[in-house]
């Protein structure tokens, strides 16, 4: 096997090992909240995990157009799901913050990803959990450094 194909067998595994966890958190989300679409429950888990981040911090992290964003974040809010607030340093943004509502969803949906994780690596031990995780690590580091085309 050459390192090219070892390095693209890396990512083949990856992916299918996400789309493993995300089939049952999609699962998951809709018995939880079949009012919410996936997109729109990935904007709140990120919300949640990161409060006060701003559309442009979102639009970049998801790599969504922006339009659609700011459409889907207006939803949101109408919905009572999120809430938008003046940044303190530039009027001009608008940070992002889970409602009350939001919040009480992101405990349970959170508490879901934790299950789902755990149970998609039940067999796989948490000493090589660690350093799978440590490696992944690495390896988004490198990416992150490499040239793009």
């Amino acid at each position: 096997m050459t390192s090219s194909s070892l390095s693209a067998d890396v990512f083949e595994v990856l992916h299918d090992l996400l789309h493993l966890f995300r089939n049952r958190l999609m699962a998951a989300s809709q018995a939880a909240t079949p009012d919410l679409t996936f997109n729109e429950v990935r904007i709140l888990m990120q919300t949640g995990r990161h409060p006060g981040l701003t559309q442009k911090d979102l639009v970049a992290r998801s790599h969504t157009d922006k339009a659609q964003m700011a459409r889907t974040l207006s939803q949101l809010q109408d919905k009572g799901w999120l809430l938008r607030t003046p940044s303190a340093d530039d009027k001009r943004l608008r940070c992002l913050h889970l409602s009350e509502r939001g919040q009480a969803l992101f405990a349970e949906l959170q508490a879901q990803r934790e299950q789902i994780a755990g149970e998609l690596l039940n067999h796989f031990p948490q000493p090589l959990q660690q350093q799978l995780l440590q490696l992944l690590s690495q390896a988004r580091s490198s990416a992150r450094e490499a040239p793009s085309r």
